[in-house]
């Protein structure tokens, strides 16, 4: 019974936390492509019991889910950029915001080598 109980709540909580929740469906604006970022939170309880008698048995779950906007990625002709909506802005969240125009200079150096 308890294991029947469990299996049904962590197949709708599967249902719930699919990539598409943690990495939103891209939205376009003009020129410009947003996808969201979301942070999840899950937590879930089971538990079951019988009566001393061995008459009666019950079962119970519970579960809930926290989802979290965190970022988004915006994508503007060849400009990407992540944008943190927390209002602390981590090293992490900072080292992201770097990593295009990284990219960018290393390719443009590569380019102007292979002119060479």
């Amino acid at each position: 019974m308890l294991d029947e109980l469990i299996e049904k709540m962590l197949t709708n909580l599967k249902k719930i936390v699919e990539s598409e929740t943690v990495i939103g469906k891209p939205v376009q604006s003009k020129e410009t492509t947003i996808i969201p970022l979301t942070k999840i939170s899950l937590g879930f309880g089971a538990g079951s019991g019988e009566s001393q008698d061995k008459k009666g048995e019950g079962g119970a779950t519970g579960g809930g889910a926290k989802i979290e906007p965190v970022a988004v990625i915006t994508v503007h002709k060849d400009e990407v950029k992540i944008v943190n909506l927390k209002k602390k802005s981590t090293d992490y969240s900072q080292l992201m915001e770097k990593i295009p125009g990284i990219i960018d200079k290393f390719s443009k150096k590569g380019k102007d080598k292979s002119k060479e």
